[in-house]
């Protein structure tokens, strides 16, 4: 005997595949984030919300003693969600070099950040791919205007005896 699957199984069987949702009610964990699977949840059965887009200038390396040394560091970036109630879904988090040009793509698809949870991805030293003016580029989608993530960098190096940090925080731009 012959059996056929429906039209409409198919179809939210793709669209949940799609969106990064799991048959189980657990949530898709990429691996660069199993560190932080705890601050995953699933994605929200809706995705409407406000859209947003937030830019975070970091450096992979810097010049020093007159522009005759380059020291380079490693990189961490953080999202961390600051409401106490609702998820903020981080849609992608992409690195770019000194021109602009996409270095690496760090999700392959979106995760949702659970109330209070972080997530973390590291640049680790001494990649200098994207050169001096590097960035990221993380969009997301909040429930409501009021809560944006807060997205931030730490950057860390030693050269000789000498150790170097210095952190920048993300700002919101148009998307």
């Amino acid at each position: 005997m012959r059996t056929t699957v429906p039209a409409a199984a198919v179809l939210v069987a793709s669209v949940l595949l799609a969106s990064g949702a799991r048959a189980d009610g657990e949530s898709y964990v990429p691996p660069a984030l199993a560190p932080f699977a705890e601050a995953l949840q699933p994605l929200p059965a809706s995705a409407a919300g406000i859209e947003g887009r937030t830019y975070v200038p970091v450096h992979s390396s810097v010049m020093a003693i007159g522009g005759e040394t380059r020291i380079d560091f490693s990189i961490t970036l953080s999202v961390h969600n600051p409401s106490a109630t609702r998820p903020i879904v981080v849609e992608r988090i992409d690195y770019h070099d000194t021109a602009g040009r996409l270095v690496e793509a760090r999700l392959d698809r979106p995760v949702a950040l659970r109330p209070f949870g972080t997530i973390q991805v590291v640049v680790t030293q001494p990649d200098t791919r994207a050169g001096l003016g590097a960035d990221f580029v993380v969009d997301w989608t909040a429930p409501t205007a009021s809560i944006e993530p807060i997205v931030e960098a730490v950057m860390i190096s030693s050269h000789g005896s000498q150790g170097y940090a210095f952190s920048t925080v993300g700002r919101k731009v148009e998307r």
